[in-house]
């Protein structure tokens, strides 16, 4: 542990910097993306893999780098996962082609997921439990800013300068965040508990990047080719043979990949799946909210805009505070209240969606907040907090693995039930605003998703509750 609050300030700035840059990058170029579209005169379906290649890499490798920084040390990974991040970011920039671009980012998506598999980690290892809270309230409130400002900042600079420009300001940003982190987080190498070198489960690692690409890959493309095309049934049913084999492979395996030890803990695991449980809405919302606002009350994207930020600025504000609170009260209660108040919120929120004006939108939001602020840095805190020692880098991989595929999940799942409430329509902006189809319809199918979402909350508040109940290792 770092006593020295100088330094500890230093490295919660580093880490912070990490989930800033990582969601602003998201948001920046999600606004870029028509004007790449036109440039490199390609489809929307060509430039959408700008992203999911992105994805794709974070989430399938995540596993990969946890095991790796737990081996050769949290600093090692975090410091190289800068440098591969600018370097992907420079890449992407100079790119002259899409596929180019999409290779770039690939490799911008390595450095990211080296930055998400450690970070979480080095908070638990090098700052003392009773300010963990707070220094992880200083995280998601750099990650929650990353996601206000991204959008904005990625129009000016798409349009004052250039796409390019949006991978090009993580340059400096990313070399001084490097400078901090080199300087100030402890270069602390695991000492290996016998004298014969551990080896690396290799096989378990290709195991895992195909079975969790070929599953996302499938739930970004069930849409378009039809959830029960012969394709996407082949992907899952690959997908899951994989990923049988890959826990198969870690359960016999002398050094494995994922240490399935860790769900010996049970409480470890009902923290885990409260988390999947919670982010599936915050997913799906992010998702079909503004289809809401849009098209059900008739604002244009850039008042869309402004009406979701009300969401990001409740919670960079609170969640310093939130942040404080769960290193004074258990964060298990907390996220207890946390998610019954979502469950109450949701639902309160689907069944005034026909109200007119904007009351309940911006109560929806404001609560919204409130409600997630309480869950995100205590859950943040419990899950590392529960991470048996000296596998901390395993367990932030796990983490983030875990929230990054409930956001596919919650995506996938709040498109489908939307667009199956509306017979013959996709749930996609330029049909749904293309056509004429009623407002009663479109309610429905926004009212259905909606209590699917509450159902979520309410899920992810009993797992909370079994949390709080379990005896033992106090969270």
């Amino acid at each position: 542990m770092i006593e020295n609050r100088s330094q500890q300030y230093l490295i919660v700035i580093s880490v912070a910097f990490s989930s800033f840059m990582a969601r602003l990058n998201n948001y920046t170029v999600n606004v870029s993306l028509p004007t790449i579209s036109r440039d490199f005169n390609v489809g929307t379906g060509e430039v959408s893999r700008i992203v999911m290649s992105y994805l794709l890499i974070i989430t399938s490798s995540l596993l990969l780098f946890g095991k790796l920084a737990d081996k050769v040390g949290l600093r090692r990974i975090f410091i190289i996962g800068y440098i591969v991040f600018v370097a992907g970011s420079l890449l992407c920039g100079i790119a002259q082609d899409i596929h180019t671009l999409i290779g770039s980012r690939m490799v911008q998506g390595v450095g990211s997921a080296m930055l998400l598999a450690t970070s979480f980690a080095i908070i638990s290892k090098f700052i003392p439990s009773d300010r963990t809270g707070w220094a992880f309230g200083i995280t998601s409130t750099a990650s929650a800013l990353g996601v206000a400002t991204g959008a904005p900042v990625g129009g000016l600079i798409t349009g004052y300068l250039s796409w390019h420009w949006v991978f090009l300001v993580n340059v400096p940003i990313g070399i001084i965040a490097y400078i901090i982190a080199s300087k100030n987080i402890p270069d602390e190498r695991p000492q290996p508990k016998t004298s014969e070198p551990e080896r690396f489960d290799f096989l378990g690692a290709v195991l895992s990047f195909l079975g969790l690409g070929i599953l996302l890959r499938a739930l970004n493309t069930g849409k378009e080719s039809g959830w029960g095309s012969f394709p996407i049934i082949v992907s899952f049913v690959l997908s899951l043979i994989l990923l049988s084999l890959f826990v198969l492979r870690e359960k016999r395996c002398r050094a494995p990949l994922l240490d399935l030890g860790v769900f010996k803990d049970l409480k470890f695991t009902l923290v885990l799946s409260a988390t999947f449980m919670a982010y599936l809405l915050i997913a799906g919302n992010a998702f079909l909210l503004p289809f809401y606002l849009e098209i059900v009350k008739g604002l244009n994207p850039q008042k869309t805009g402004m009406v979701l930020l009300v969401y990001s600025i409740i919670y960079v504000l609170i969640s310093p505070y939130a942040g404080r609170l769960s290193d004074r009260i258990k964060p298990s209660t907390l996220c207890v209240i946390a998610m019954l108040s979502a469950t109450v919120n949701v639902f309160v929120f689907s069944f005034s969606l026909q109200c007119q004006g904007f009351l309940f939108v911006f109560i929806f939001l404001i609560w919204l907040a409130l409600s997630y602020v309480l869950f995100f840095s205590p859950n943040n805190n419990q899950v590392m907090s529960l991470a048996p020692e000296n596998k901390h880098g395993v367990a932030s991989g796990l983490f983030n693995t875990t929230t990054n595929l409930s956001y596919v999940f919650g995506v996938a799942i709040f498109e489908t039930v939307f667009a199956n409430a509306i017979p013959g329509i996709y749930s996609t902006k330029a049909n749904l605003l293309s056509t004429n189809i009623p407002h009663e319809i479109l309610l429905k199918g926004f009212r259905s998703t909606y209590i699917l979402g509450g159902l979520m909350c309410l899920v992810a508040f009993g797992f909370s509750i079994m949390v709080w109940r379990q005896r033992g290792k106090q969270t």
